[in-house]
């Protein structure tokens, strides 16, 4: 008992101290205390392994945040009142205790999970949005359609870096090595890799040898086609295949598009054109908008139109685009179902939120007027849902 009381003492002037040497608040310094003292009863125990070995550097923390969180939602069993160590997690990995306490930030500072932590013992509570994410997450990992896009992209990214590092002739299967090749968290099998590269040889992005009984090429080679859709268009191989396309003069009068066409001047109401490389009175797809969702329409279809301009990362340029379909997907229908809107709206917050915020702030980072303008507008109108 007196030894527990004298160390607790030790740690509390040791953090009093740190305090007034550097200026750090008390939950740095304790966090930096309680690391330092755990190195030097690992060098007492094992002086011969080397203190460098228990800093671990997470070399994507978004990743591991996603994981941590994932792993925290089974803990307290889907619960936000139930606080959840982090050292097991963080130990299974390799983490040390500092990097323990990054995560908690991590996931704090995202507005995921609340500090619970106390002097040696990060923690955290999961927040309604942690909860949401999650699920969020769990259910995009489980959609047979958005792993299939990703594996696409993902694989053909893989095939240029092969491409630049002078492999000719690489095997597709070998991808699932990769760390990239995973969605959500959740590894690709080699059905999906395989698939994917059966999808990318027809449409000439890549180019190989198949084999008798097999799904896709054994071994191939990345295509100019496929180069340009990795440089120019991110590896986002569904827009790539979208482009905007020149077309010849016809006797009809023609206009091209990138994605779904909002007409709020037909005489039967509002309506949709779907993904037409060209439109023409002859060949069109046209879809009536429910009542009251023509604000919507109109606004999601300007978002896929600036997506390209959003300065977005590849995953959320393809998060964008495929929320946007799903939201215009549902509002066509004699009902649309305010689940499948309110989840896809979720996405779309996440990620025009920033953009929109910038815009209100007059700050442009990158991105354009136009589309700030369109992302303002959409969460305007996304969020009743």
């Amino acid at each position: 008992m007196g030894h527990s009381s004298d160390n607790r003492r030790a740690r509390t002037r040791a953090i009093r101290a740190r305090m007034a040497t550097t200026g750090e608040p008390y939950s740095v310094a304790a966090r930096r205390v309680a690391t330092e003292q755990t190195s030097h009863q690992a060098e007492e125990v094992s002086p011969a392994v080397p203190t460098s070995l228990t800093r671990i550097v997470m070399e994507d923390t978004v990743a591991t945040r996603d994981a941590l969180l994932d792993w925290a939602y089974d803990q307290a069993g889907g619960d936000t009142t139930n606080a959840i160590p982090v050292m097991p997690f963080a130990e299974e990995r390799d983490l040390d205790l500092d990097a323990g306490f990054t995560l908690v930030d991590i996931c704090t500072a995202s507005g995921l999970a609340r500090s619970v932590s106390t002097f040696g013992n990060p923690s955290i509570l999961l927040t309604p949005d942690g909860l949401a994410h999650v699920q969020e997450r769990r259910r995009r990992r489980d959609d047979p359609a958005l792993r299939a896009v990703a594996a696409r992209n993902g694989l053909l990214r893989w095939m240029y870096r092969q491409h630049t590092a002078g492999v000719r002739m690489p095997l597709p299967s070998r991808f699932a090595s990769a760390p990239e090749a995973a969605f959500e968290g959740s590894a690709f099998t080699e059905v999906e890799i395989a698939l994917a590269a059966e999808y990318l040889a027809k449409r000439e992005l890549i180019k190989g040898t198949g084999a008798f009984g097999y799904t896709g090429p054994v071994r191939a080679d990345i295509t100019p086609d496929g180069m340009d859709c990795v440089v120019d268009w991110s590896a986002n191989v569904s827009a790539y295949l979208r482009r905007q396309e020149p077309t010849a003069s016809t006797s009809t009068s023609t206009s091209t598009y990138n994605g779904p066409v909002f007409n709020g001047s037909s005489a039967d109401g509002a309506q949709l054109a779907w993904n037409n490389q060209s439109v023409t009175q002859n060949n069109t797809r046209v879809e009536q908008i429910a009542p009251g969702y023509e604000a919507l329409a109109k606004a999601l279809t300007e978002v896929l139109q600036q997506v390209p301009a959003m300065g977005l990362s590849p995953e959320a340029r393809e998060d964008v685009d495929a929320a946007s379909n799903e939201i215009l997907a549902e509002i066509v229908r004699d009902e649309p179902r305010p689940g499948p809107i309110r989840r896809a709206a979720t996405v779309l917050r996440t990620w025009l939120t920033p953009i929109a915020a910038a815009s209100a702030a007059g700050v442009s980072q990158g991105v354009s007027d136009g589309a700030q303008e369109a992302a303002r507008t959409a969460i305007e109108l996304i969020s009743s849902f």
